[in-house]
């Protein structure tokens, strides 16, 4: 009987991806993943599953829970696999024993990282698709780490930033990290407020 893999991929640049994550990715038989995330490594001779691309998310992954024991099966994630990925859901189908992680650089440690901040003092949280008391972090914490969505993005940071009066706070916003396109910005919360990023993006505030 095999485990189940969950793999982090990293920021999304080969260049990120850990050589033991390729490793595992290529003796996998069955991988879950998103399309973006197929384009960092070789898929062929692999049954892919692929998010996004219709097939609701809860079948694809009870097809992995029925049989990941008897196919050598992976799912893999962007970023570190134990950071807003599909740990947490696996784990209400397949037993914790039955899983192995392989971790993977986060987009928000690879963010610090560029920025040449340190973040172990960072309150690291997503907007991806969940609410979060935003007001509160800001008003607890000098420092952000913040993975945000299509609604709650730079502007709408920004506006929580401006309500709690925090209007001295730096805001860096990074788009499509790793990538050759990469782009950092920094943005006082006033520019913030219009800001339009083109994706999903990453961002920094430094809560002065």
């Amino acid at each position: 009987m095999y485990p189940l893999k969950i793999i982090g991929l990293g920021p999304g640049h080969p260049d990120y991806i850990l050589p033991i994550a390729l490793k595992e990715i290529a003796a996998a038989e069955v991988i879950l993943c998103g399309t973006r995330h197929a384009e960092s490594f070789d898929a062929s001779g692999k049954e892919m599953l692929f998010i996004g691309k219709g097939t609701p998310l809860s079948e694809l992954m009870e097809k992995v829970a029925k049989g990941y024991q008897t196919r050598k099966t992976a799912l893999v994630v962007s970023g570190d696999c134990g950071f807003y990925s599909l740990l947490t859901y696996a784990k209400k189908l397949v037993p914790e024993k039955d899983i192995v992680c392989i971790p993977g650089i986060s987009s928000l440690q690879y963010f610090f990282a560029k920025l040449a901040i340190s973040w172990e003092d960072a309150r690291l949280l997503s907007l991806h698709g969940r609410d979060q008391d935003l007001a509160a972090a800001l008003a607890e914490n000098k420092k952000l780490g913040i993975l945000t969505d299509k609604n709650n993005n730079t502007a709408f940071i920004a506006g929580i930033l401006q309500t709690a009066g925090c209007e001295n706070s730096i805001l860096y916003v990074g788009e499509e990290l790793s990538y050759p396109n990469e782009k950092i910005t920094r943005l006082t919360v006033a520019e913030a407020l219009t800001y339009q990023e083109e994706g999903l993006a990453v961002v920094v505030v430094i809560n002065e």
